[in-house]
């Protein structure tokens, strides 16, 4: 039986909300782009609705993302959108479902034993009396048995406090990202998945690291670096990475769009922001469980407007 019209016209509006979605996810936005985006959300309810139900499939999926953004830098444009779907698991144009690739790091990671979804937290403890303390959009995978303890670090940023092994014979604590393995002696620190780098800054104790194709380092306590596939970035003192903990986000002095791209961790949905306000200055302890409020802080202290054309799509604009 054909499509009537109306179906017609709902699909293809879903198909343009996809399209919008995977323009926002490339993370290159361009001002047009947002002035035309800005102008299709407000054209009509429908319009609207069509986002609405795009959105609500993200909040879903809410570790595909930035597997997602990888997709869309590497592949060629004929092939950006079917895999994009396939990721997803819908057809756009007719409201149907393809099959996600389950051996995709997406996938591993959405199936992983524990994970948060964005703006949530967890703490775990282990079969070894060790602790770990997920932050938001966190994605990992525990695989103990007689000689090893891992932990499979797929997406975001954990804690981990080490605890003694209790078995005959000691096991190393490891942890492992795309880029490498960071190996736990004695410690406690903290590890967040980048795209371009694995971050790790110990508390207590030592970590030693090996990247995937480059020499190990062995990282004291009291300070972090990042290592990529092949090295490190520089060793330098620990500075706010733990105030995720305590429920804060720390800025001292940071430039506005970066502070926006770290508070962007913690919201479901896009916070877009132009040249002008990226490059103001902000400084303050604000409380994470509150994101509308951090927003709204904002503009106590800078000269900013704020939009939100929808609860998850916020744009920030310099008066």
């Amino acid at each position: 039986m054909a499509a009537t019209p109306m179906l017609q016209h709902e699909a293809r509006l879903r198909q343009q909300a996809l399209e919008w979605q995977v323009v926002l996810w490339s993370g290159e936005v361009t001002a047009d782009e947002q002035s035309d985006f800005d102008n299709w959300l407000a054209a009509s309810d429908l319009h609207r609705q069509a986002w609405s139900e795009i959105a609500a499939i993200e909040r879903k999926l809410q570790l595909i993302p930035a597997q997602a953004v990888e997709l869309l830098k590497d592949k060629p444009d004929s092939t950006k959108r079917r895999r994009l779907l396939q990721l997803l698991g819908l057809a756009a144009a007719t409201g149907g479902t393809v099959p996600i690739v389950r051996n995709s790091d997406a996938w591993q990671a959405w199936s992983a034993d524990h994970h948060t979804h964005a703006g949530e937290q967890q703490q775990l403890a282990l079969s070894d009396g060790s602790q770990l303390f997920l932050n938001t959009s966190t994605a990992v995978d525990i695989e103990f048995n007689s000689r090893e303890r891992r932990l499979i670090l797929h997406h975001g940023e954990m804690y981990v406090r080490t605890a003694a092994d209790a078995g005959q014979s000691v096991r190393p604590f490891l942890i492992q990202t795309r880029h490498g393995v960071a190996q736990a002696l004695g410690s406690k620190f903290n590890v967040r998945l980048k795209q371009e780098e694995t971050r790790v800054s110990v508390h207590e104790g030592v970590v030693q690291i090996q990247p995937r194709l480059g020499s190990s380092h062995r990282l004291e306590h009291g300070f972090q670096a990042g290592f990529s596939t092949h090295g490190f970035t520089a060793t330098t003192p620990n500075g706010n990475e733990l105030a995720w903990l305590e429920g804060k986000l720390v800025a001292e002095h940071v430039r506005l769009g970066d502070f926006l791209d770290e508070l962007g961790r913690y919201r479901r949905g896009t916070i877009h922001y132009d040249a002008k306000a990226a490059d103001m200055v902000v400084s303050g302890v604000f409380p994470l469980p509150d994101t509308d409020r951090i927003l709204e802080s904002l503009l106590q202290a800078l000269p900013l407007r704020i939009s939100y054309f929808s609860r998850y799509w916020v744009s920030v604009h310099a008066l």
